[in-house]
């Protein structure tokens, strides 16, 4: 999408901005403390970070952030969201918000994809 002189206005950083608010209450009653990690250009880009010594369960944290953000909660097979490990033991989730859609209202902008990446720190203390 193109301002009036040209330029291309960025809508990603505005409505990313406007999603992480909740979102980072929604990580807070879970015990983590959610962190902006990125430029907000492509995607946003957050990190989950346990701020309680046994926070709650993070599958359902991520459920919440689907809700919130879709409607809808998207499962495997399993009941699971799915993740993947990354180094230090990370939880990478990916909620798609548009990816590519070439019908609807996300037309008109020149980047369809709008996505989250998350990465869940695992606590280091054990039950």
């Amino acid at each position: 999408m193109k301002g009036k002189n040209g330029k291309p206005i960025r809508v990603k950083p505005g409505m990313y901005a406007i999603f992480f608010t909740q979102m980072k209450a929604i990580a807070e009653d879970y015990g983590y403390n959610l962190l902006l990690n990125g430029s907000l250009d492509r995607d946003m880009d957050l990190v989950a970070v346990p701020w309680v010594d046994k926070p709650q369960d993070e599958q359902e944290m991520i459920k919440d952030f689907q809700k919130y953000l879709k409607g809808i909660v998207t499962l495997m097979s399993d009941n699971k969201v799915h993740y993947t490990v990354l180094p230090g033991n990370r939880h990478a989730y990916v909620i798609e918000l548009n990816r590519g859609d070439r019908h609807g209202e996300w037309t008109r902008f020149e980047d369809e994809e709008y996505y989250l990446d998350i990465s869940v720190i695992q606590s280091s203390i054990k039950e």
